[in-house]
């Protein structure tokens, strides 16, 4: 029969023949990879994964150019009972004075920034006069600060039930100050200036805002990566240790992993490509992909050592009759991973390629590795046999528990495959239904401190999210033209009208706030009033020089299904104030929209990629077993594990999300190995006479306890993403964890049911086989 592997296996024998050539090869090779390590950095941009061509990308990044976005505010919460005090209202004030000197700060916006009514000469007043009144005076200057329409419910929290207010700063930094290797400093400034100020006053703080969420994804992330490798390397040579109760045997197992993740990550700092919240989960999937490998190759050489076969002989066959199996377990992985790079996103384009490369790292770490260590330290075969035989061997128990296993789905095959069957359509039905979920915070690590204090700006703001909306007018009108004031009143009522949005700011907010009006004198006043605004605070509402204002609203942590069809009404509502303006253009843009907008078209595109993947993948196999009968039985068993935790998702309302589909096909793709396996071995078994019930038996025995062995490793080796800080890091392991249990389940009683009950081996089964009994 034709090599399963397309004759790529054959790159182990190389090694095997000049071992020691090999191992210096991989040694160099490894230091080159070392230095690329070095080189490897931590992003923790929000907007990355929704980068793309699409035009509510480009309006995000024009909003970027043109203004100082969310993604350079920092929101300083400070909180504490009866904040309208004298001396309270002093010592926050103090804090802001402290920050404004404080490395990478643009600028502050605050309660304390806010200005009275415009006078006779154009000058607006600072609300809180340098001295804090007492007496009668203070109570005046409470009721204009609860009177301010910028002030209550946007930058000073309503009293709660304990008395309990918040006062929010927005700190403004410097574009520069979210660079990685700066912005640590920035924010740990931030935190000691505050830190210092509010244990006098005997006030609390907390920093949340985009730049915080940024560093919390790095710190994360780079927490995450340590973490992965050191548990996930103890635990796989844990295991190996447990199974294979050899030294040897454990370290050259165990080594494959390590050296296919050094690898990858390597080539990865070599090209420049940043960490993010995706490829954070690389490590763990790359050690068990390895590790799964690895322990085929060295399973199929203790047992080869076992039959009497010199050191030389087992590895050999092992390469040739495993290796194949591990090609084309590494390319439908391969495949499968590649599907992510189909979406429109930069980040999951950049996973999809990383995750394949580090799949062919794995296979060429093991089809190298394996073959070189053995033959370096398996020295006596005679020794190594004596010292095997001793002790409880959990593999040969394993094999007694297939044996038993392979004797029930013989007795109950056709059970096996009607209930395999109508289970796989009922939970595909129940798949198709599954809806689009996600959040921004989805990607924050949810035990930091910026994820708490964005739900405190939820609860007693307006929300911690922007929906900004741009107004541009035509060449040669003025900012102050009583038609773009006009247009700017217009966006402002409708952001004021949607329920789900506070906090709406703009021109049109500064000229109420000021009292300037809209006639010929009211207009130039407001004018000299915003020419002479501190630069920090005026390029948050106009850009003279691009004729553009905008006009910003405040929305809570809502769920893309629940903010896009808001944004859909609000266009639609632009639509017809344009066309009372129709040299304007009003366009809707922020973070808030991109997510929103193209969260459901990207996790509807990796879907869609899934179900190709899973389409070629079974093609795949067709043409390595050159049998359209390999391909049709290997349907029920790769859909089912995907169908089921579909299933699940749907049945506890969690939905499709990016993590929850990125976790389905890298799962299905190393959930495929197993059927390759199972089925690569019963071709062999048919070599041999025999019906195919005996067939299916030798096979389960063979096989099955790899199988069991290797979804062990896998479960193990993703269980270490539990660790994790970040929700979509869990959420991938945990789904990933799921899709192999269940496929194991599938391969080890559906796919053997159903070869039984295929027509073809009708007349094998009717047999009465005295060995097949």
């Amino acid at each position: 029969m034709p090599s399963l592997g397309f004759g790529l296996e054959r790159l182990g024998l190389p090694s095997l023949r000049n071992p020691k050539t090999s191992l210096v090869l991989i040694l160099l090779v490894s230091l080159l990879a070392g230095i690329g390590l070095l080189k490897l950095k931590a992003t923790g941009s929000l907007s990355e994964l929704f980068r793309s061509d699409s035009a509510v990308f480009r309006n995000y990044e024009k909003l970027n150019r043109l203004f100082p976005t969310s993604e350079y505010d920092v929101m300083a919460l400070i909180s504490g009972k009866d904040l309208m005090r004298p001396g309270t209202i002093d010592d926050i004030r103090n804090i802001q004075l402290e920050l404004e000197f404080a490395k990478g700060v643009r600028g502050i916006v605050s309660m304390f920034t806010m200005r009275g009514k415009l006078d006779e000469t154009g000058y607006a007043p600072p609300l809180f006069p340098a001295d804090i009144p007492r007496g009668k005076e203070f109570r005046q200057l409470l009721e204009k600060v609860r009177q301010h329409p910028q002030i209550e419910g946007k930058l000073l929290s309503l009293p709660d039930d304990n008395g309990e207010q918040v006062v929010m700063m927005v700190i403004s930094l410097e574009k520069g100050s979210t660079d990685t290797g700066v912005l640590k400093g920035v924010i740990d400034g931030l935190n000691e200036i505050i830190r210092e100020q509010v244990k006098t006053a005997g006030l609390r703080y907390q920093l949340t805002g985009v730049p915080v969420m940024q560093l919390e994804i790095r710190q994360s992330i780079r927490h995450d990566r340590v973490t992965f490798n050191l548990v996930g390397f103890t635990l796989g040579v844990l295991i190996s240790l447990f199974f294979f109760r050899r030294p040897t045997l454990v370290f050259i197992s165990s080594i494959c992993p390590a050296f296919a993740v050094l690898w990858i990550m390597g080539i990865l700092g070599w090209v420049g490509q940043p960490i993010n919240t995706f490829i954070n989960v690389l490590p763990p999937l790359i050690m068990v992909i390895a590790l799964s490998d690895a322990m085929h190759m060295v399973f199929s050489i203790q047992k080869g050592l076992r039959s009497g076969q010199s050191r030389f002989e087992a590895v050999r066959h092992a390469v040739l009759t495993v290796g194949p199996a591990c090609v084309l377990t590494s390319l439908t992985t391969t495949i499968a991973l590649l599907s992510m790079a189909l979406a429109d996103s930069a980040d999951i384009r950049a996973f999809g390629l990383a995750a394949a490369g580090g799949t062919l790292m794995a296979f060429v770490a093991v089809i190298t590795l394996v073959p070189t260590l053995s033959m370096l330290l398996i020295r006596d075969e005679k020794r190594f046999l004596e010292r095997d035989k001793e002790g409880f061997n959990p593999l040969l128990w394993l094999e007694h528990v297939c044996r038993k296993l392979g004797d029930f789905v013989l007795s109950r095959w056709r059970f096996l495959t009607a209930a395999g069957l109508a289970v796989a359509i009922v939970f595909t039905f129940f798949y198709s239904q599954l809806e689009v979920r996600y959040r921004l915070s989805d990607q924050v690590p949810d035990t930091d401190t910026a994820m708490q204090a964005m739900q405190m700006v939820d609860r007693d703001f307006s929300g911690a999210q922007k929906i900004s909306i741009m107004v541009e007018w035509p060449e040669g009108v003025d900012f102050s033209s009583l038609q773009v004031l006009e247009a700017m009143a217009g966006v402002h009522k409708i952001l004021q009208n949607y329920p789900q949005i506070g906090g709406v700011t703009s021109l049109e907010s500064i000229r109420l706030e000021t009292g300037g009006g809209l006639d010929e004198k009211g207009r130039k006043l407001f004018r000299e009033y915003v020419e002479k605004l501190p630069d920090n605070l005026k390029d948050h509402y106009l850009n003279e020089k691009a004729r553009t204002a905008l006009v910003s609203g405040q929305i809570g942590n809502l769920e893309a299904a629940q903010m896009a069809p808001v944004i859909r009404q609000m266009e639609a509502d632009l639509r017809r104030l344009g066309q009372a303006y129709p040299h304007f253009r009003f366009t809707i843009a922020g973070l808030a929209v991109v997510s929103a907008l193209q969260s459901n078209v990207m996790i509807e595109q990796l879907n869609q990629g899934l179900i190709i993947a899973v389409i070629i993948v079974i093609v795949l196999l067709g043409l390595a077993f050159r049998s359209l009968d390999a391909a049709l039985l290997s349907i029920v068993p790769n859909l089912f594990p995907i169908v089921t935790v579909g299933t699940f998702l749907y049945l506890s309302g969690e939905g499709l999300q990016f993590a929850s589909v990125m976790g389905l096909t890298v799962a299905f793709g190393l959930a495929v190995d197993d059927t390759i396996h199972f089925l690569g071995r019963y071709e062999l078994e048919k070599r041999n006479r025999g019906s195919t019930r005996i067939r299916v038996r030798e096979t389960m025995v063979h096989v099955g306890p790899v199988l069991v062995l290797t979804t062990m490793v896998l479960l193990c080796g993703l269980s270490v993403t539990s660790l994790s800080s970040l929700p979509v890091t869990r959420l991938f392991g945990q789904l990933s964890m799921a899709t192999l249990a269940a496929a194991l389940v599938a391969d080890l009683l559906i796919l053997p049911a159903i070869i039984l009950a295929t027509r073809r081996y009708r007349r094998d089964i009717g047999q009465r086989d005295q060995k097949g009994r």
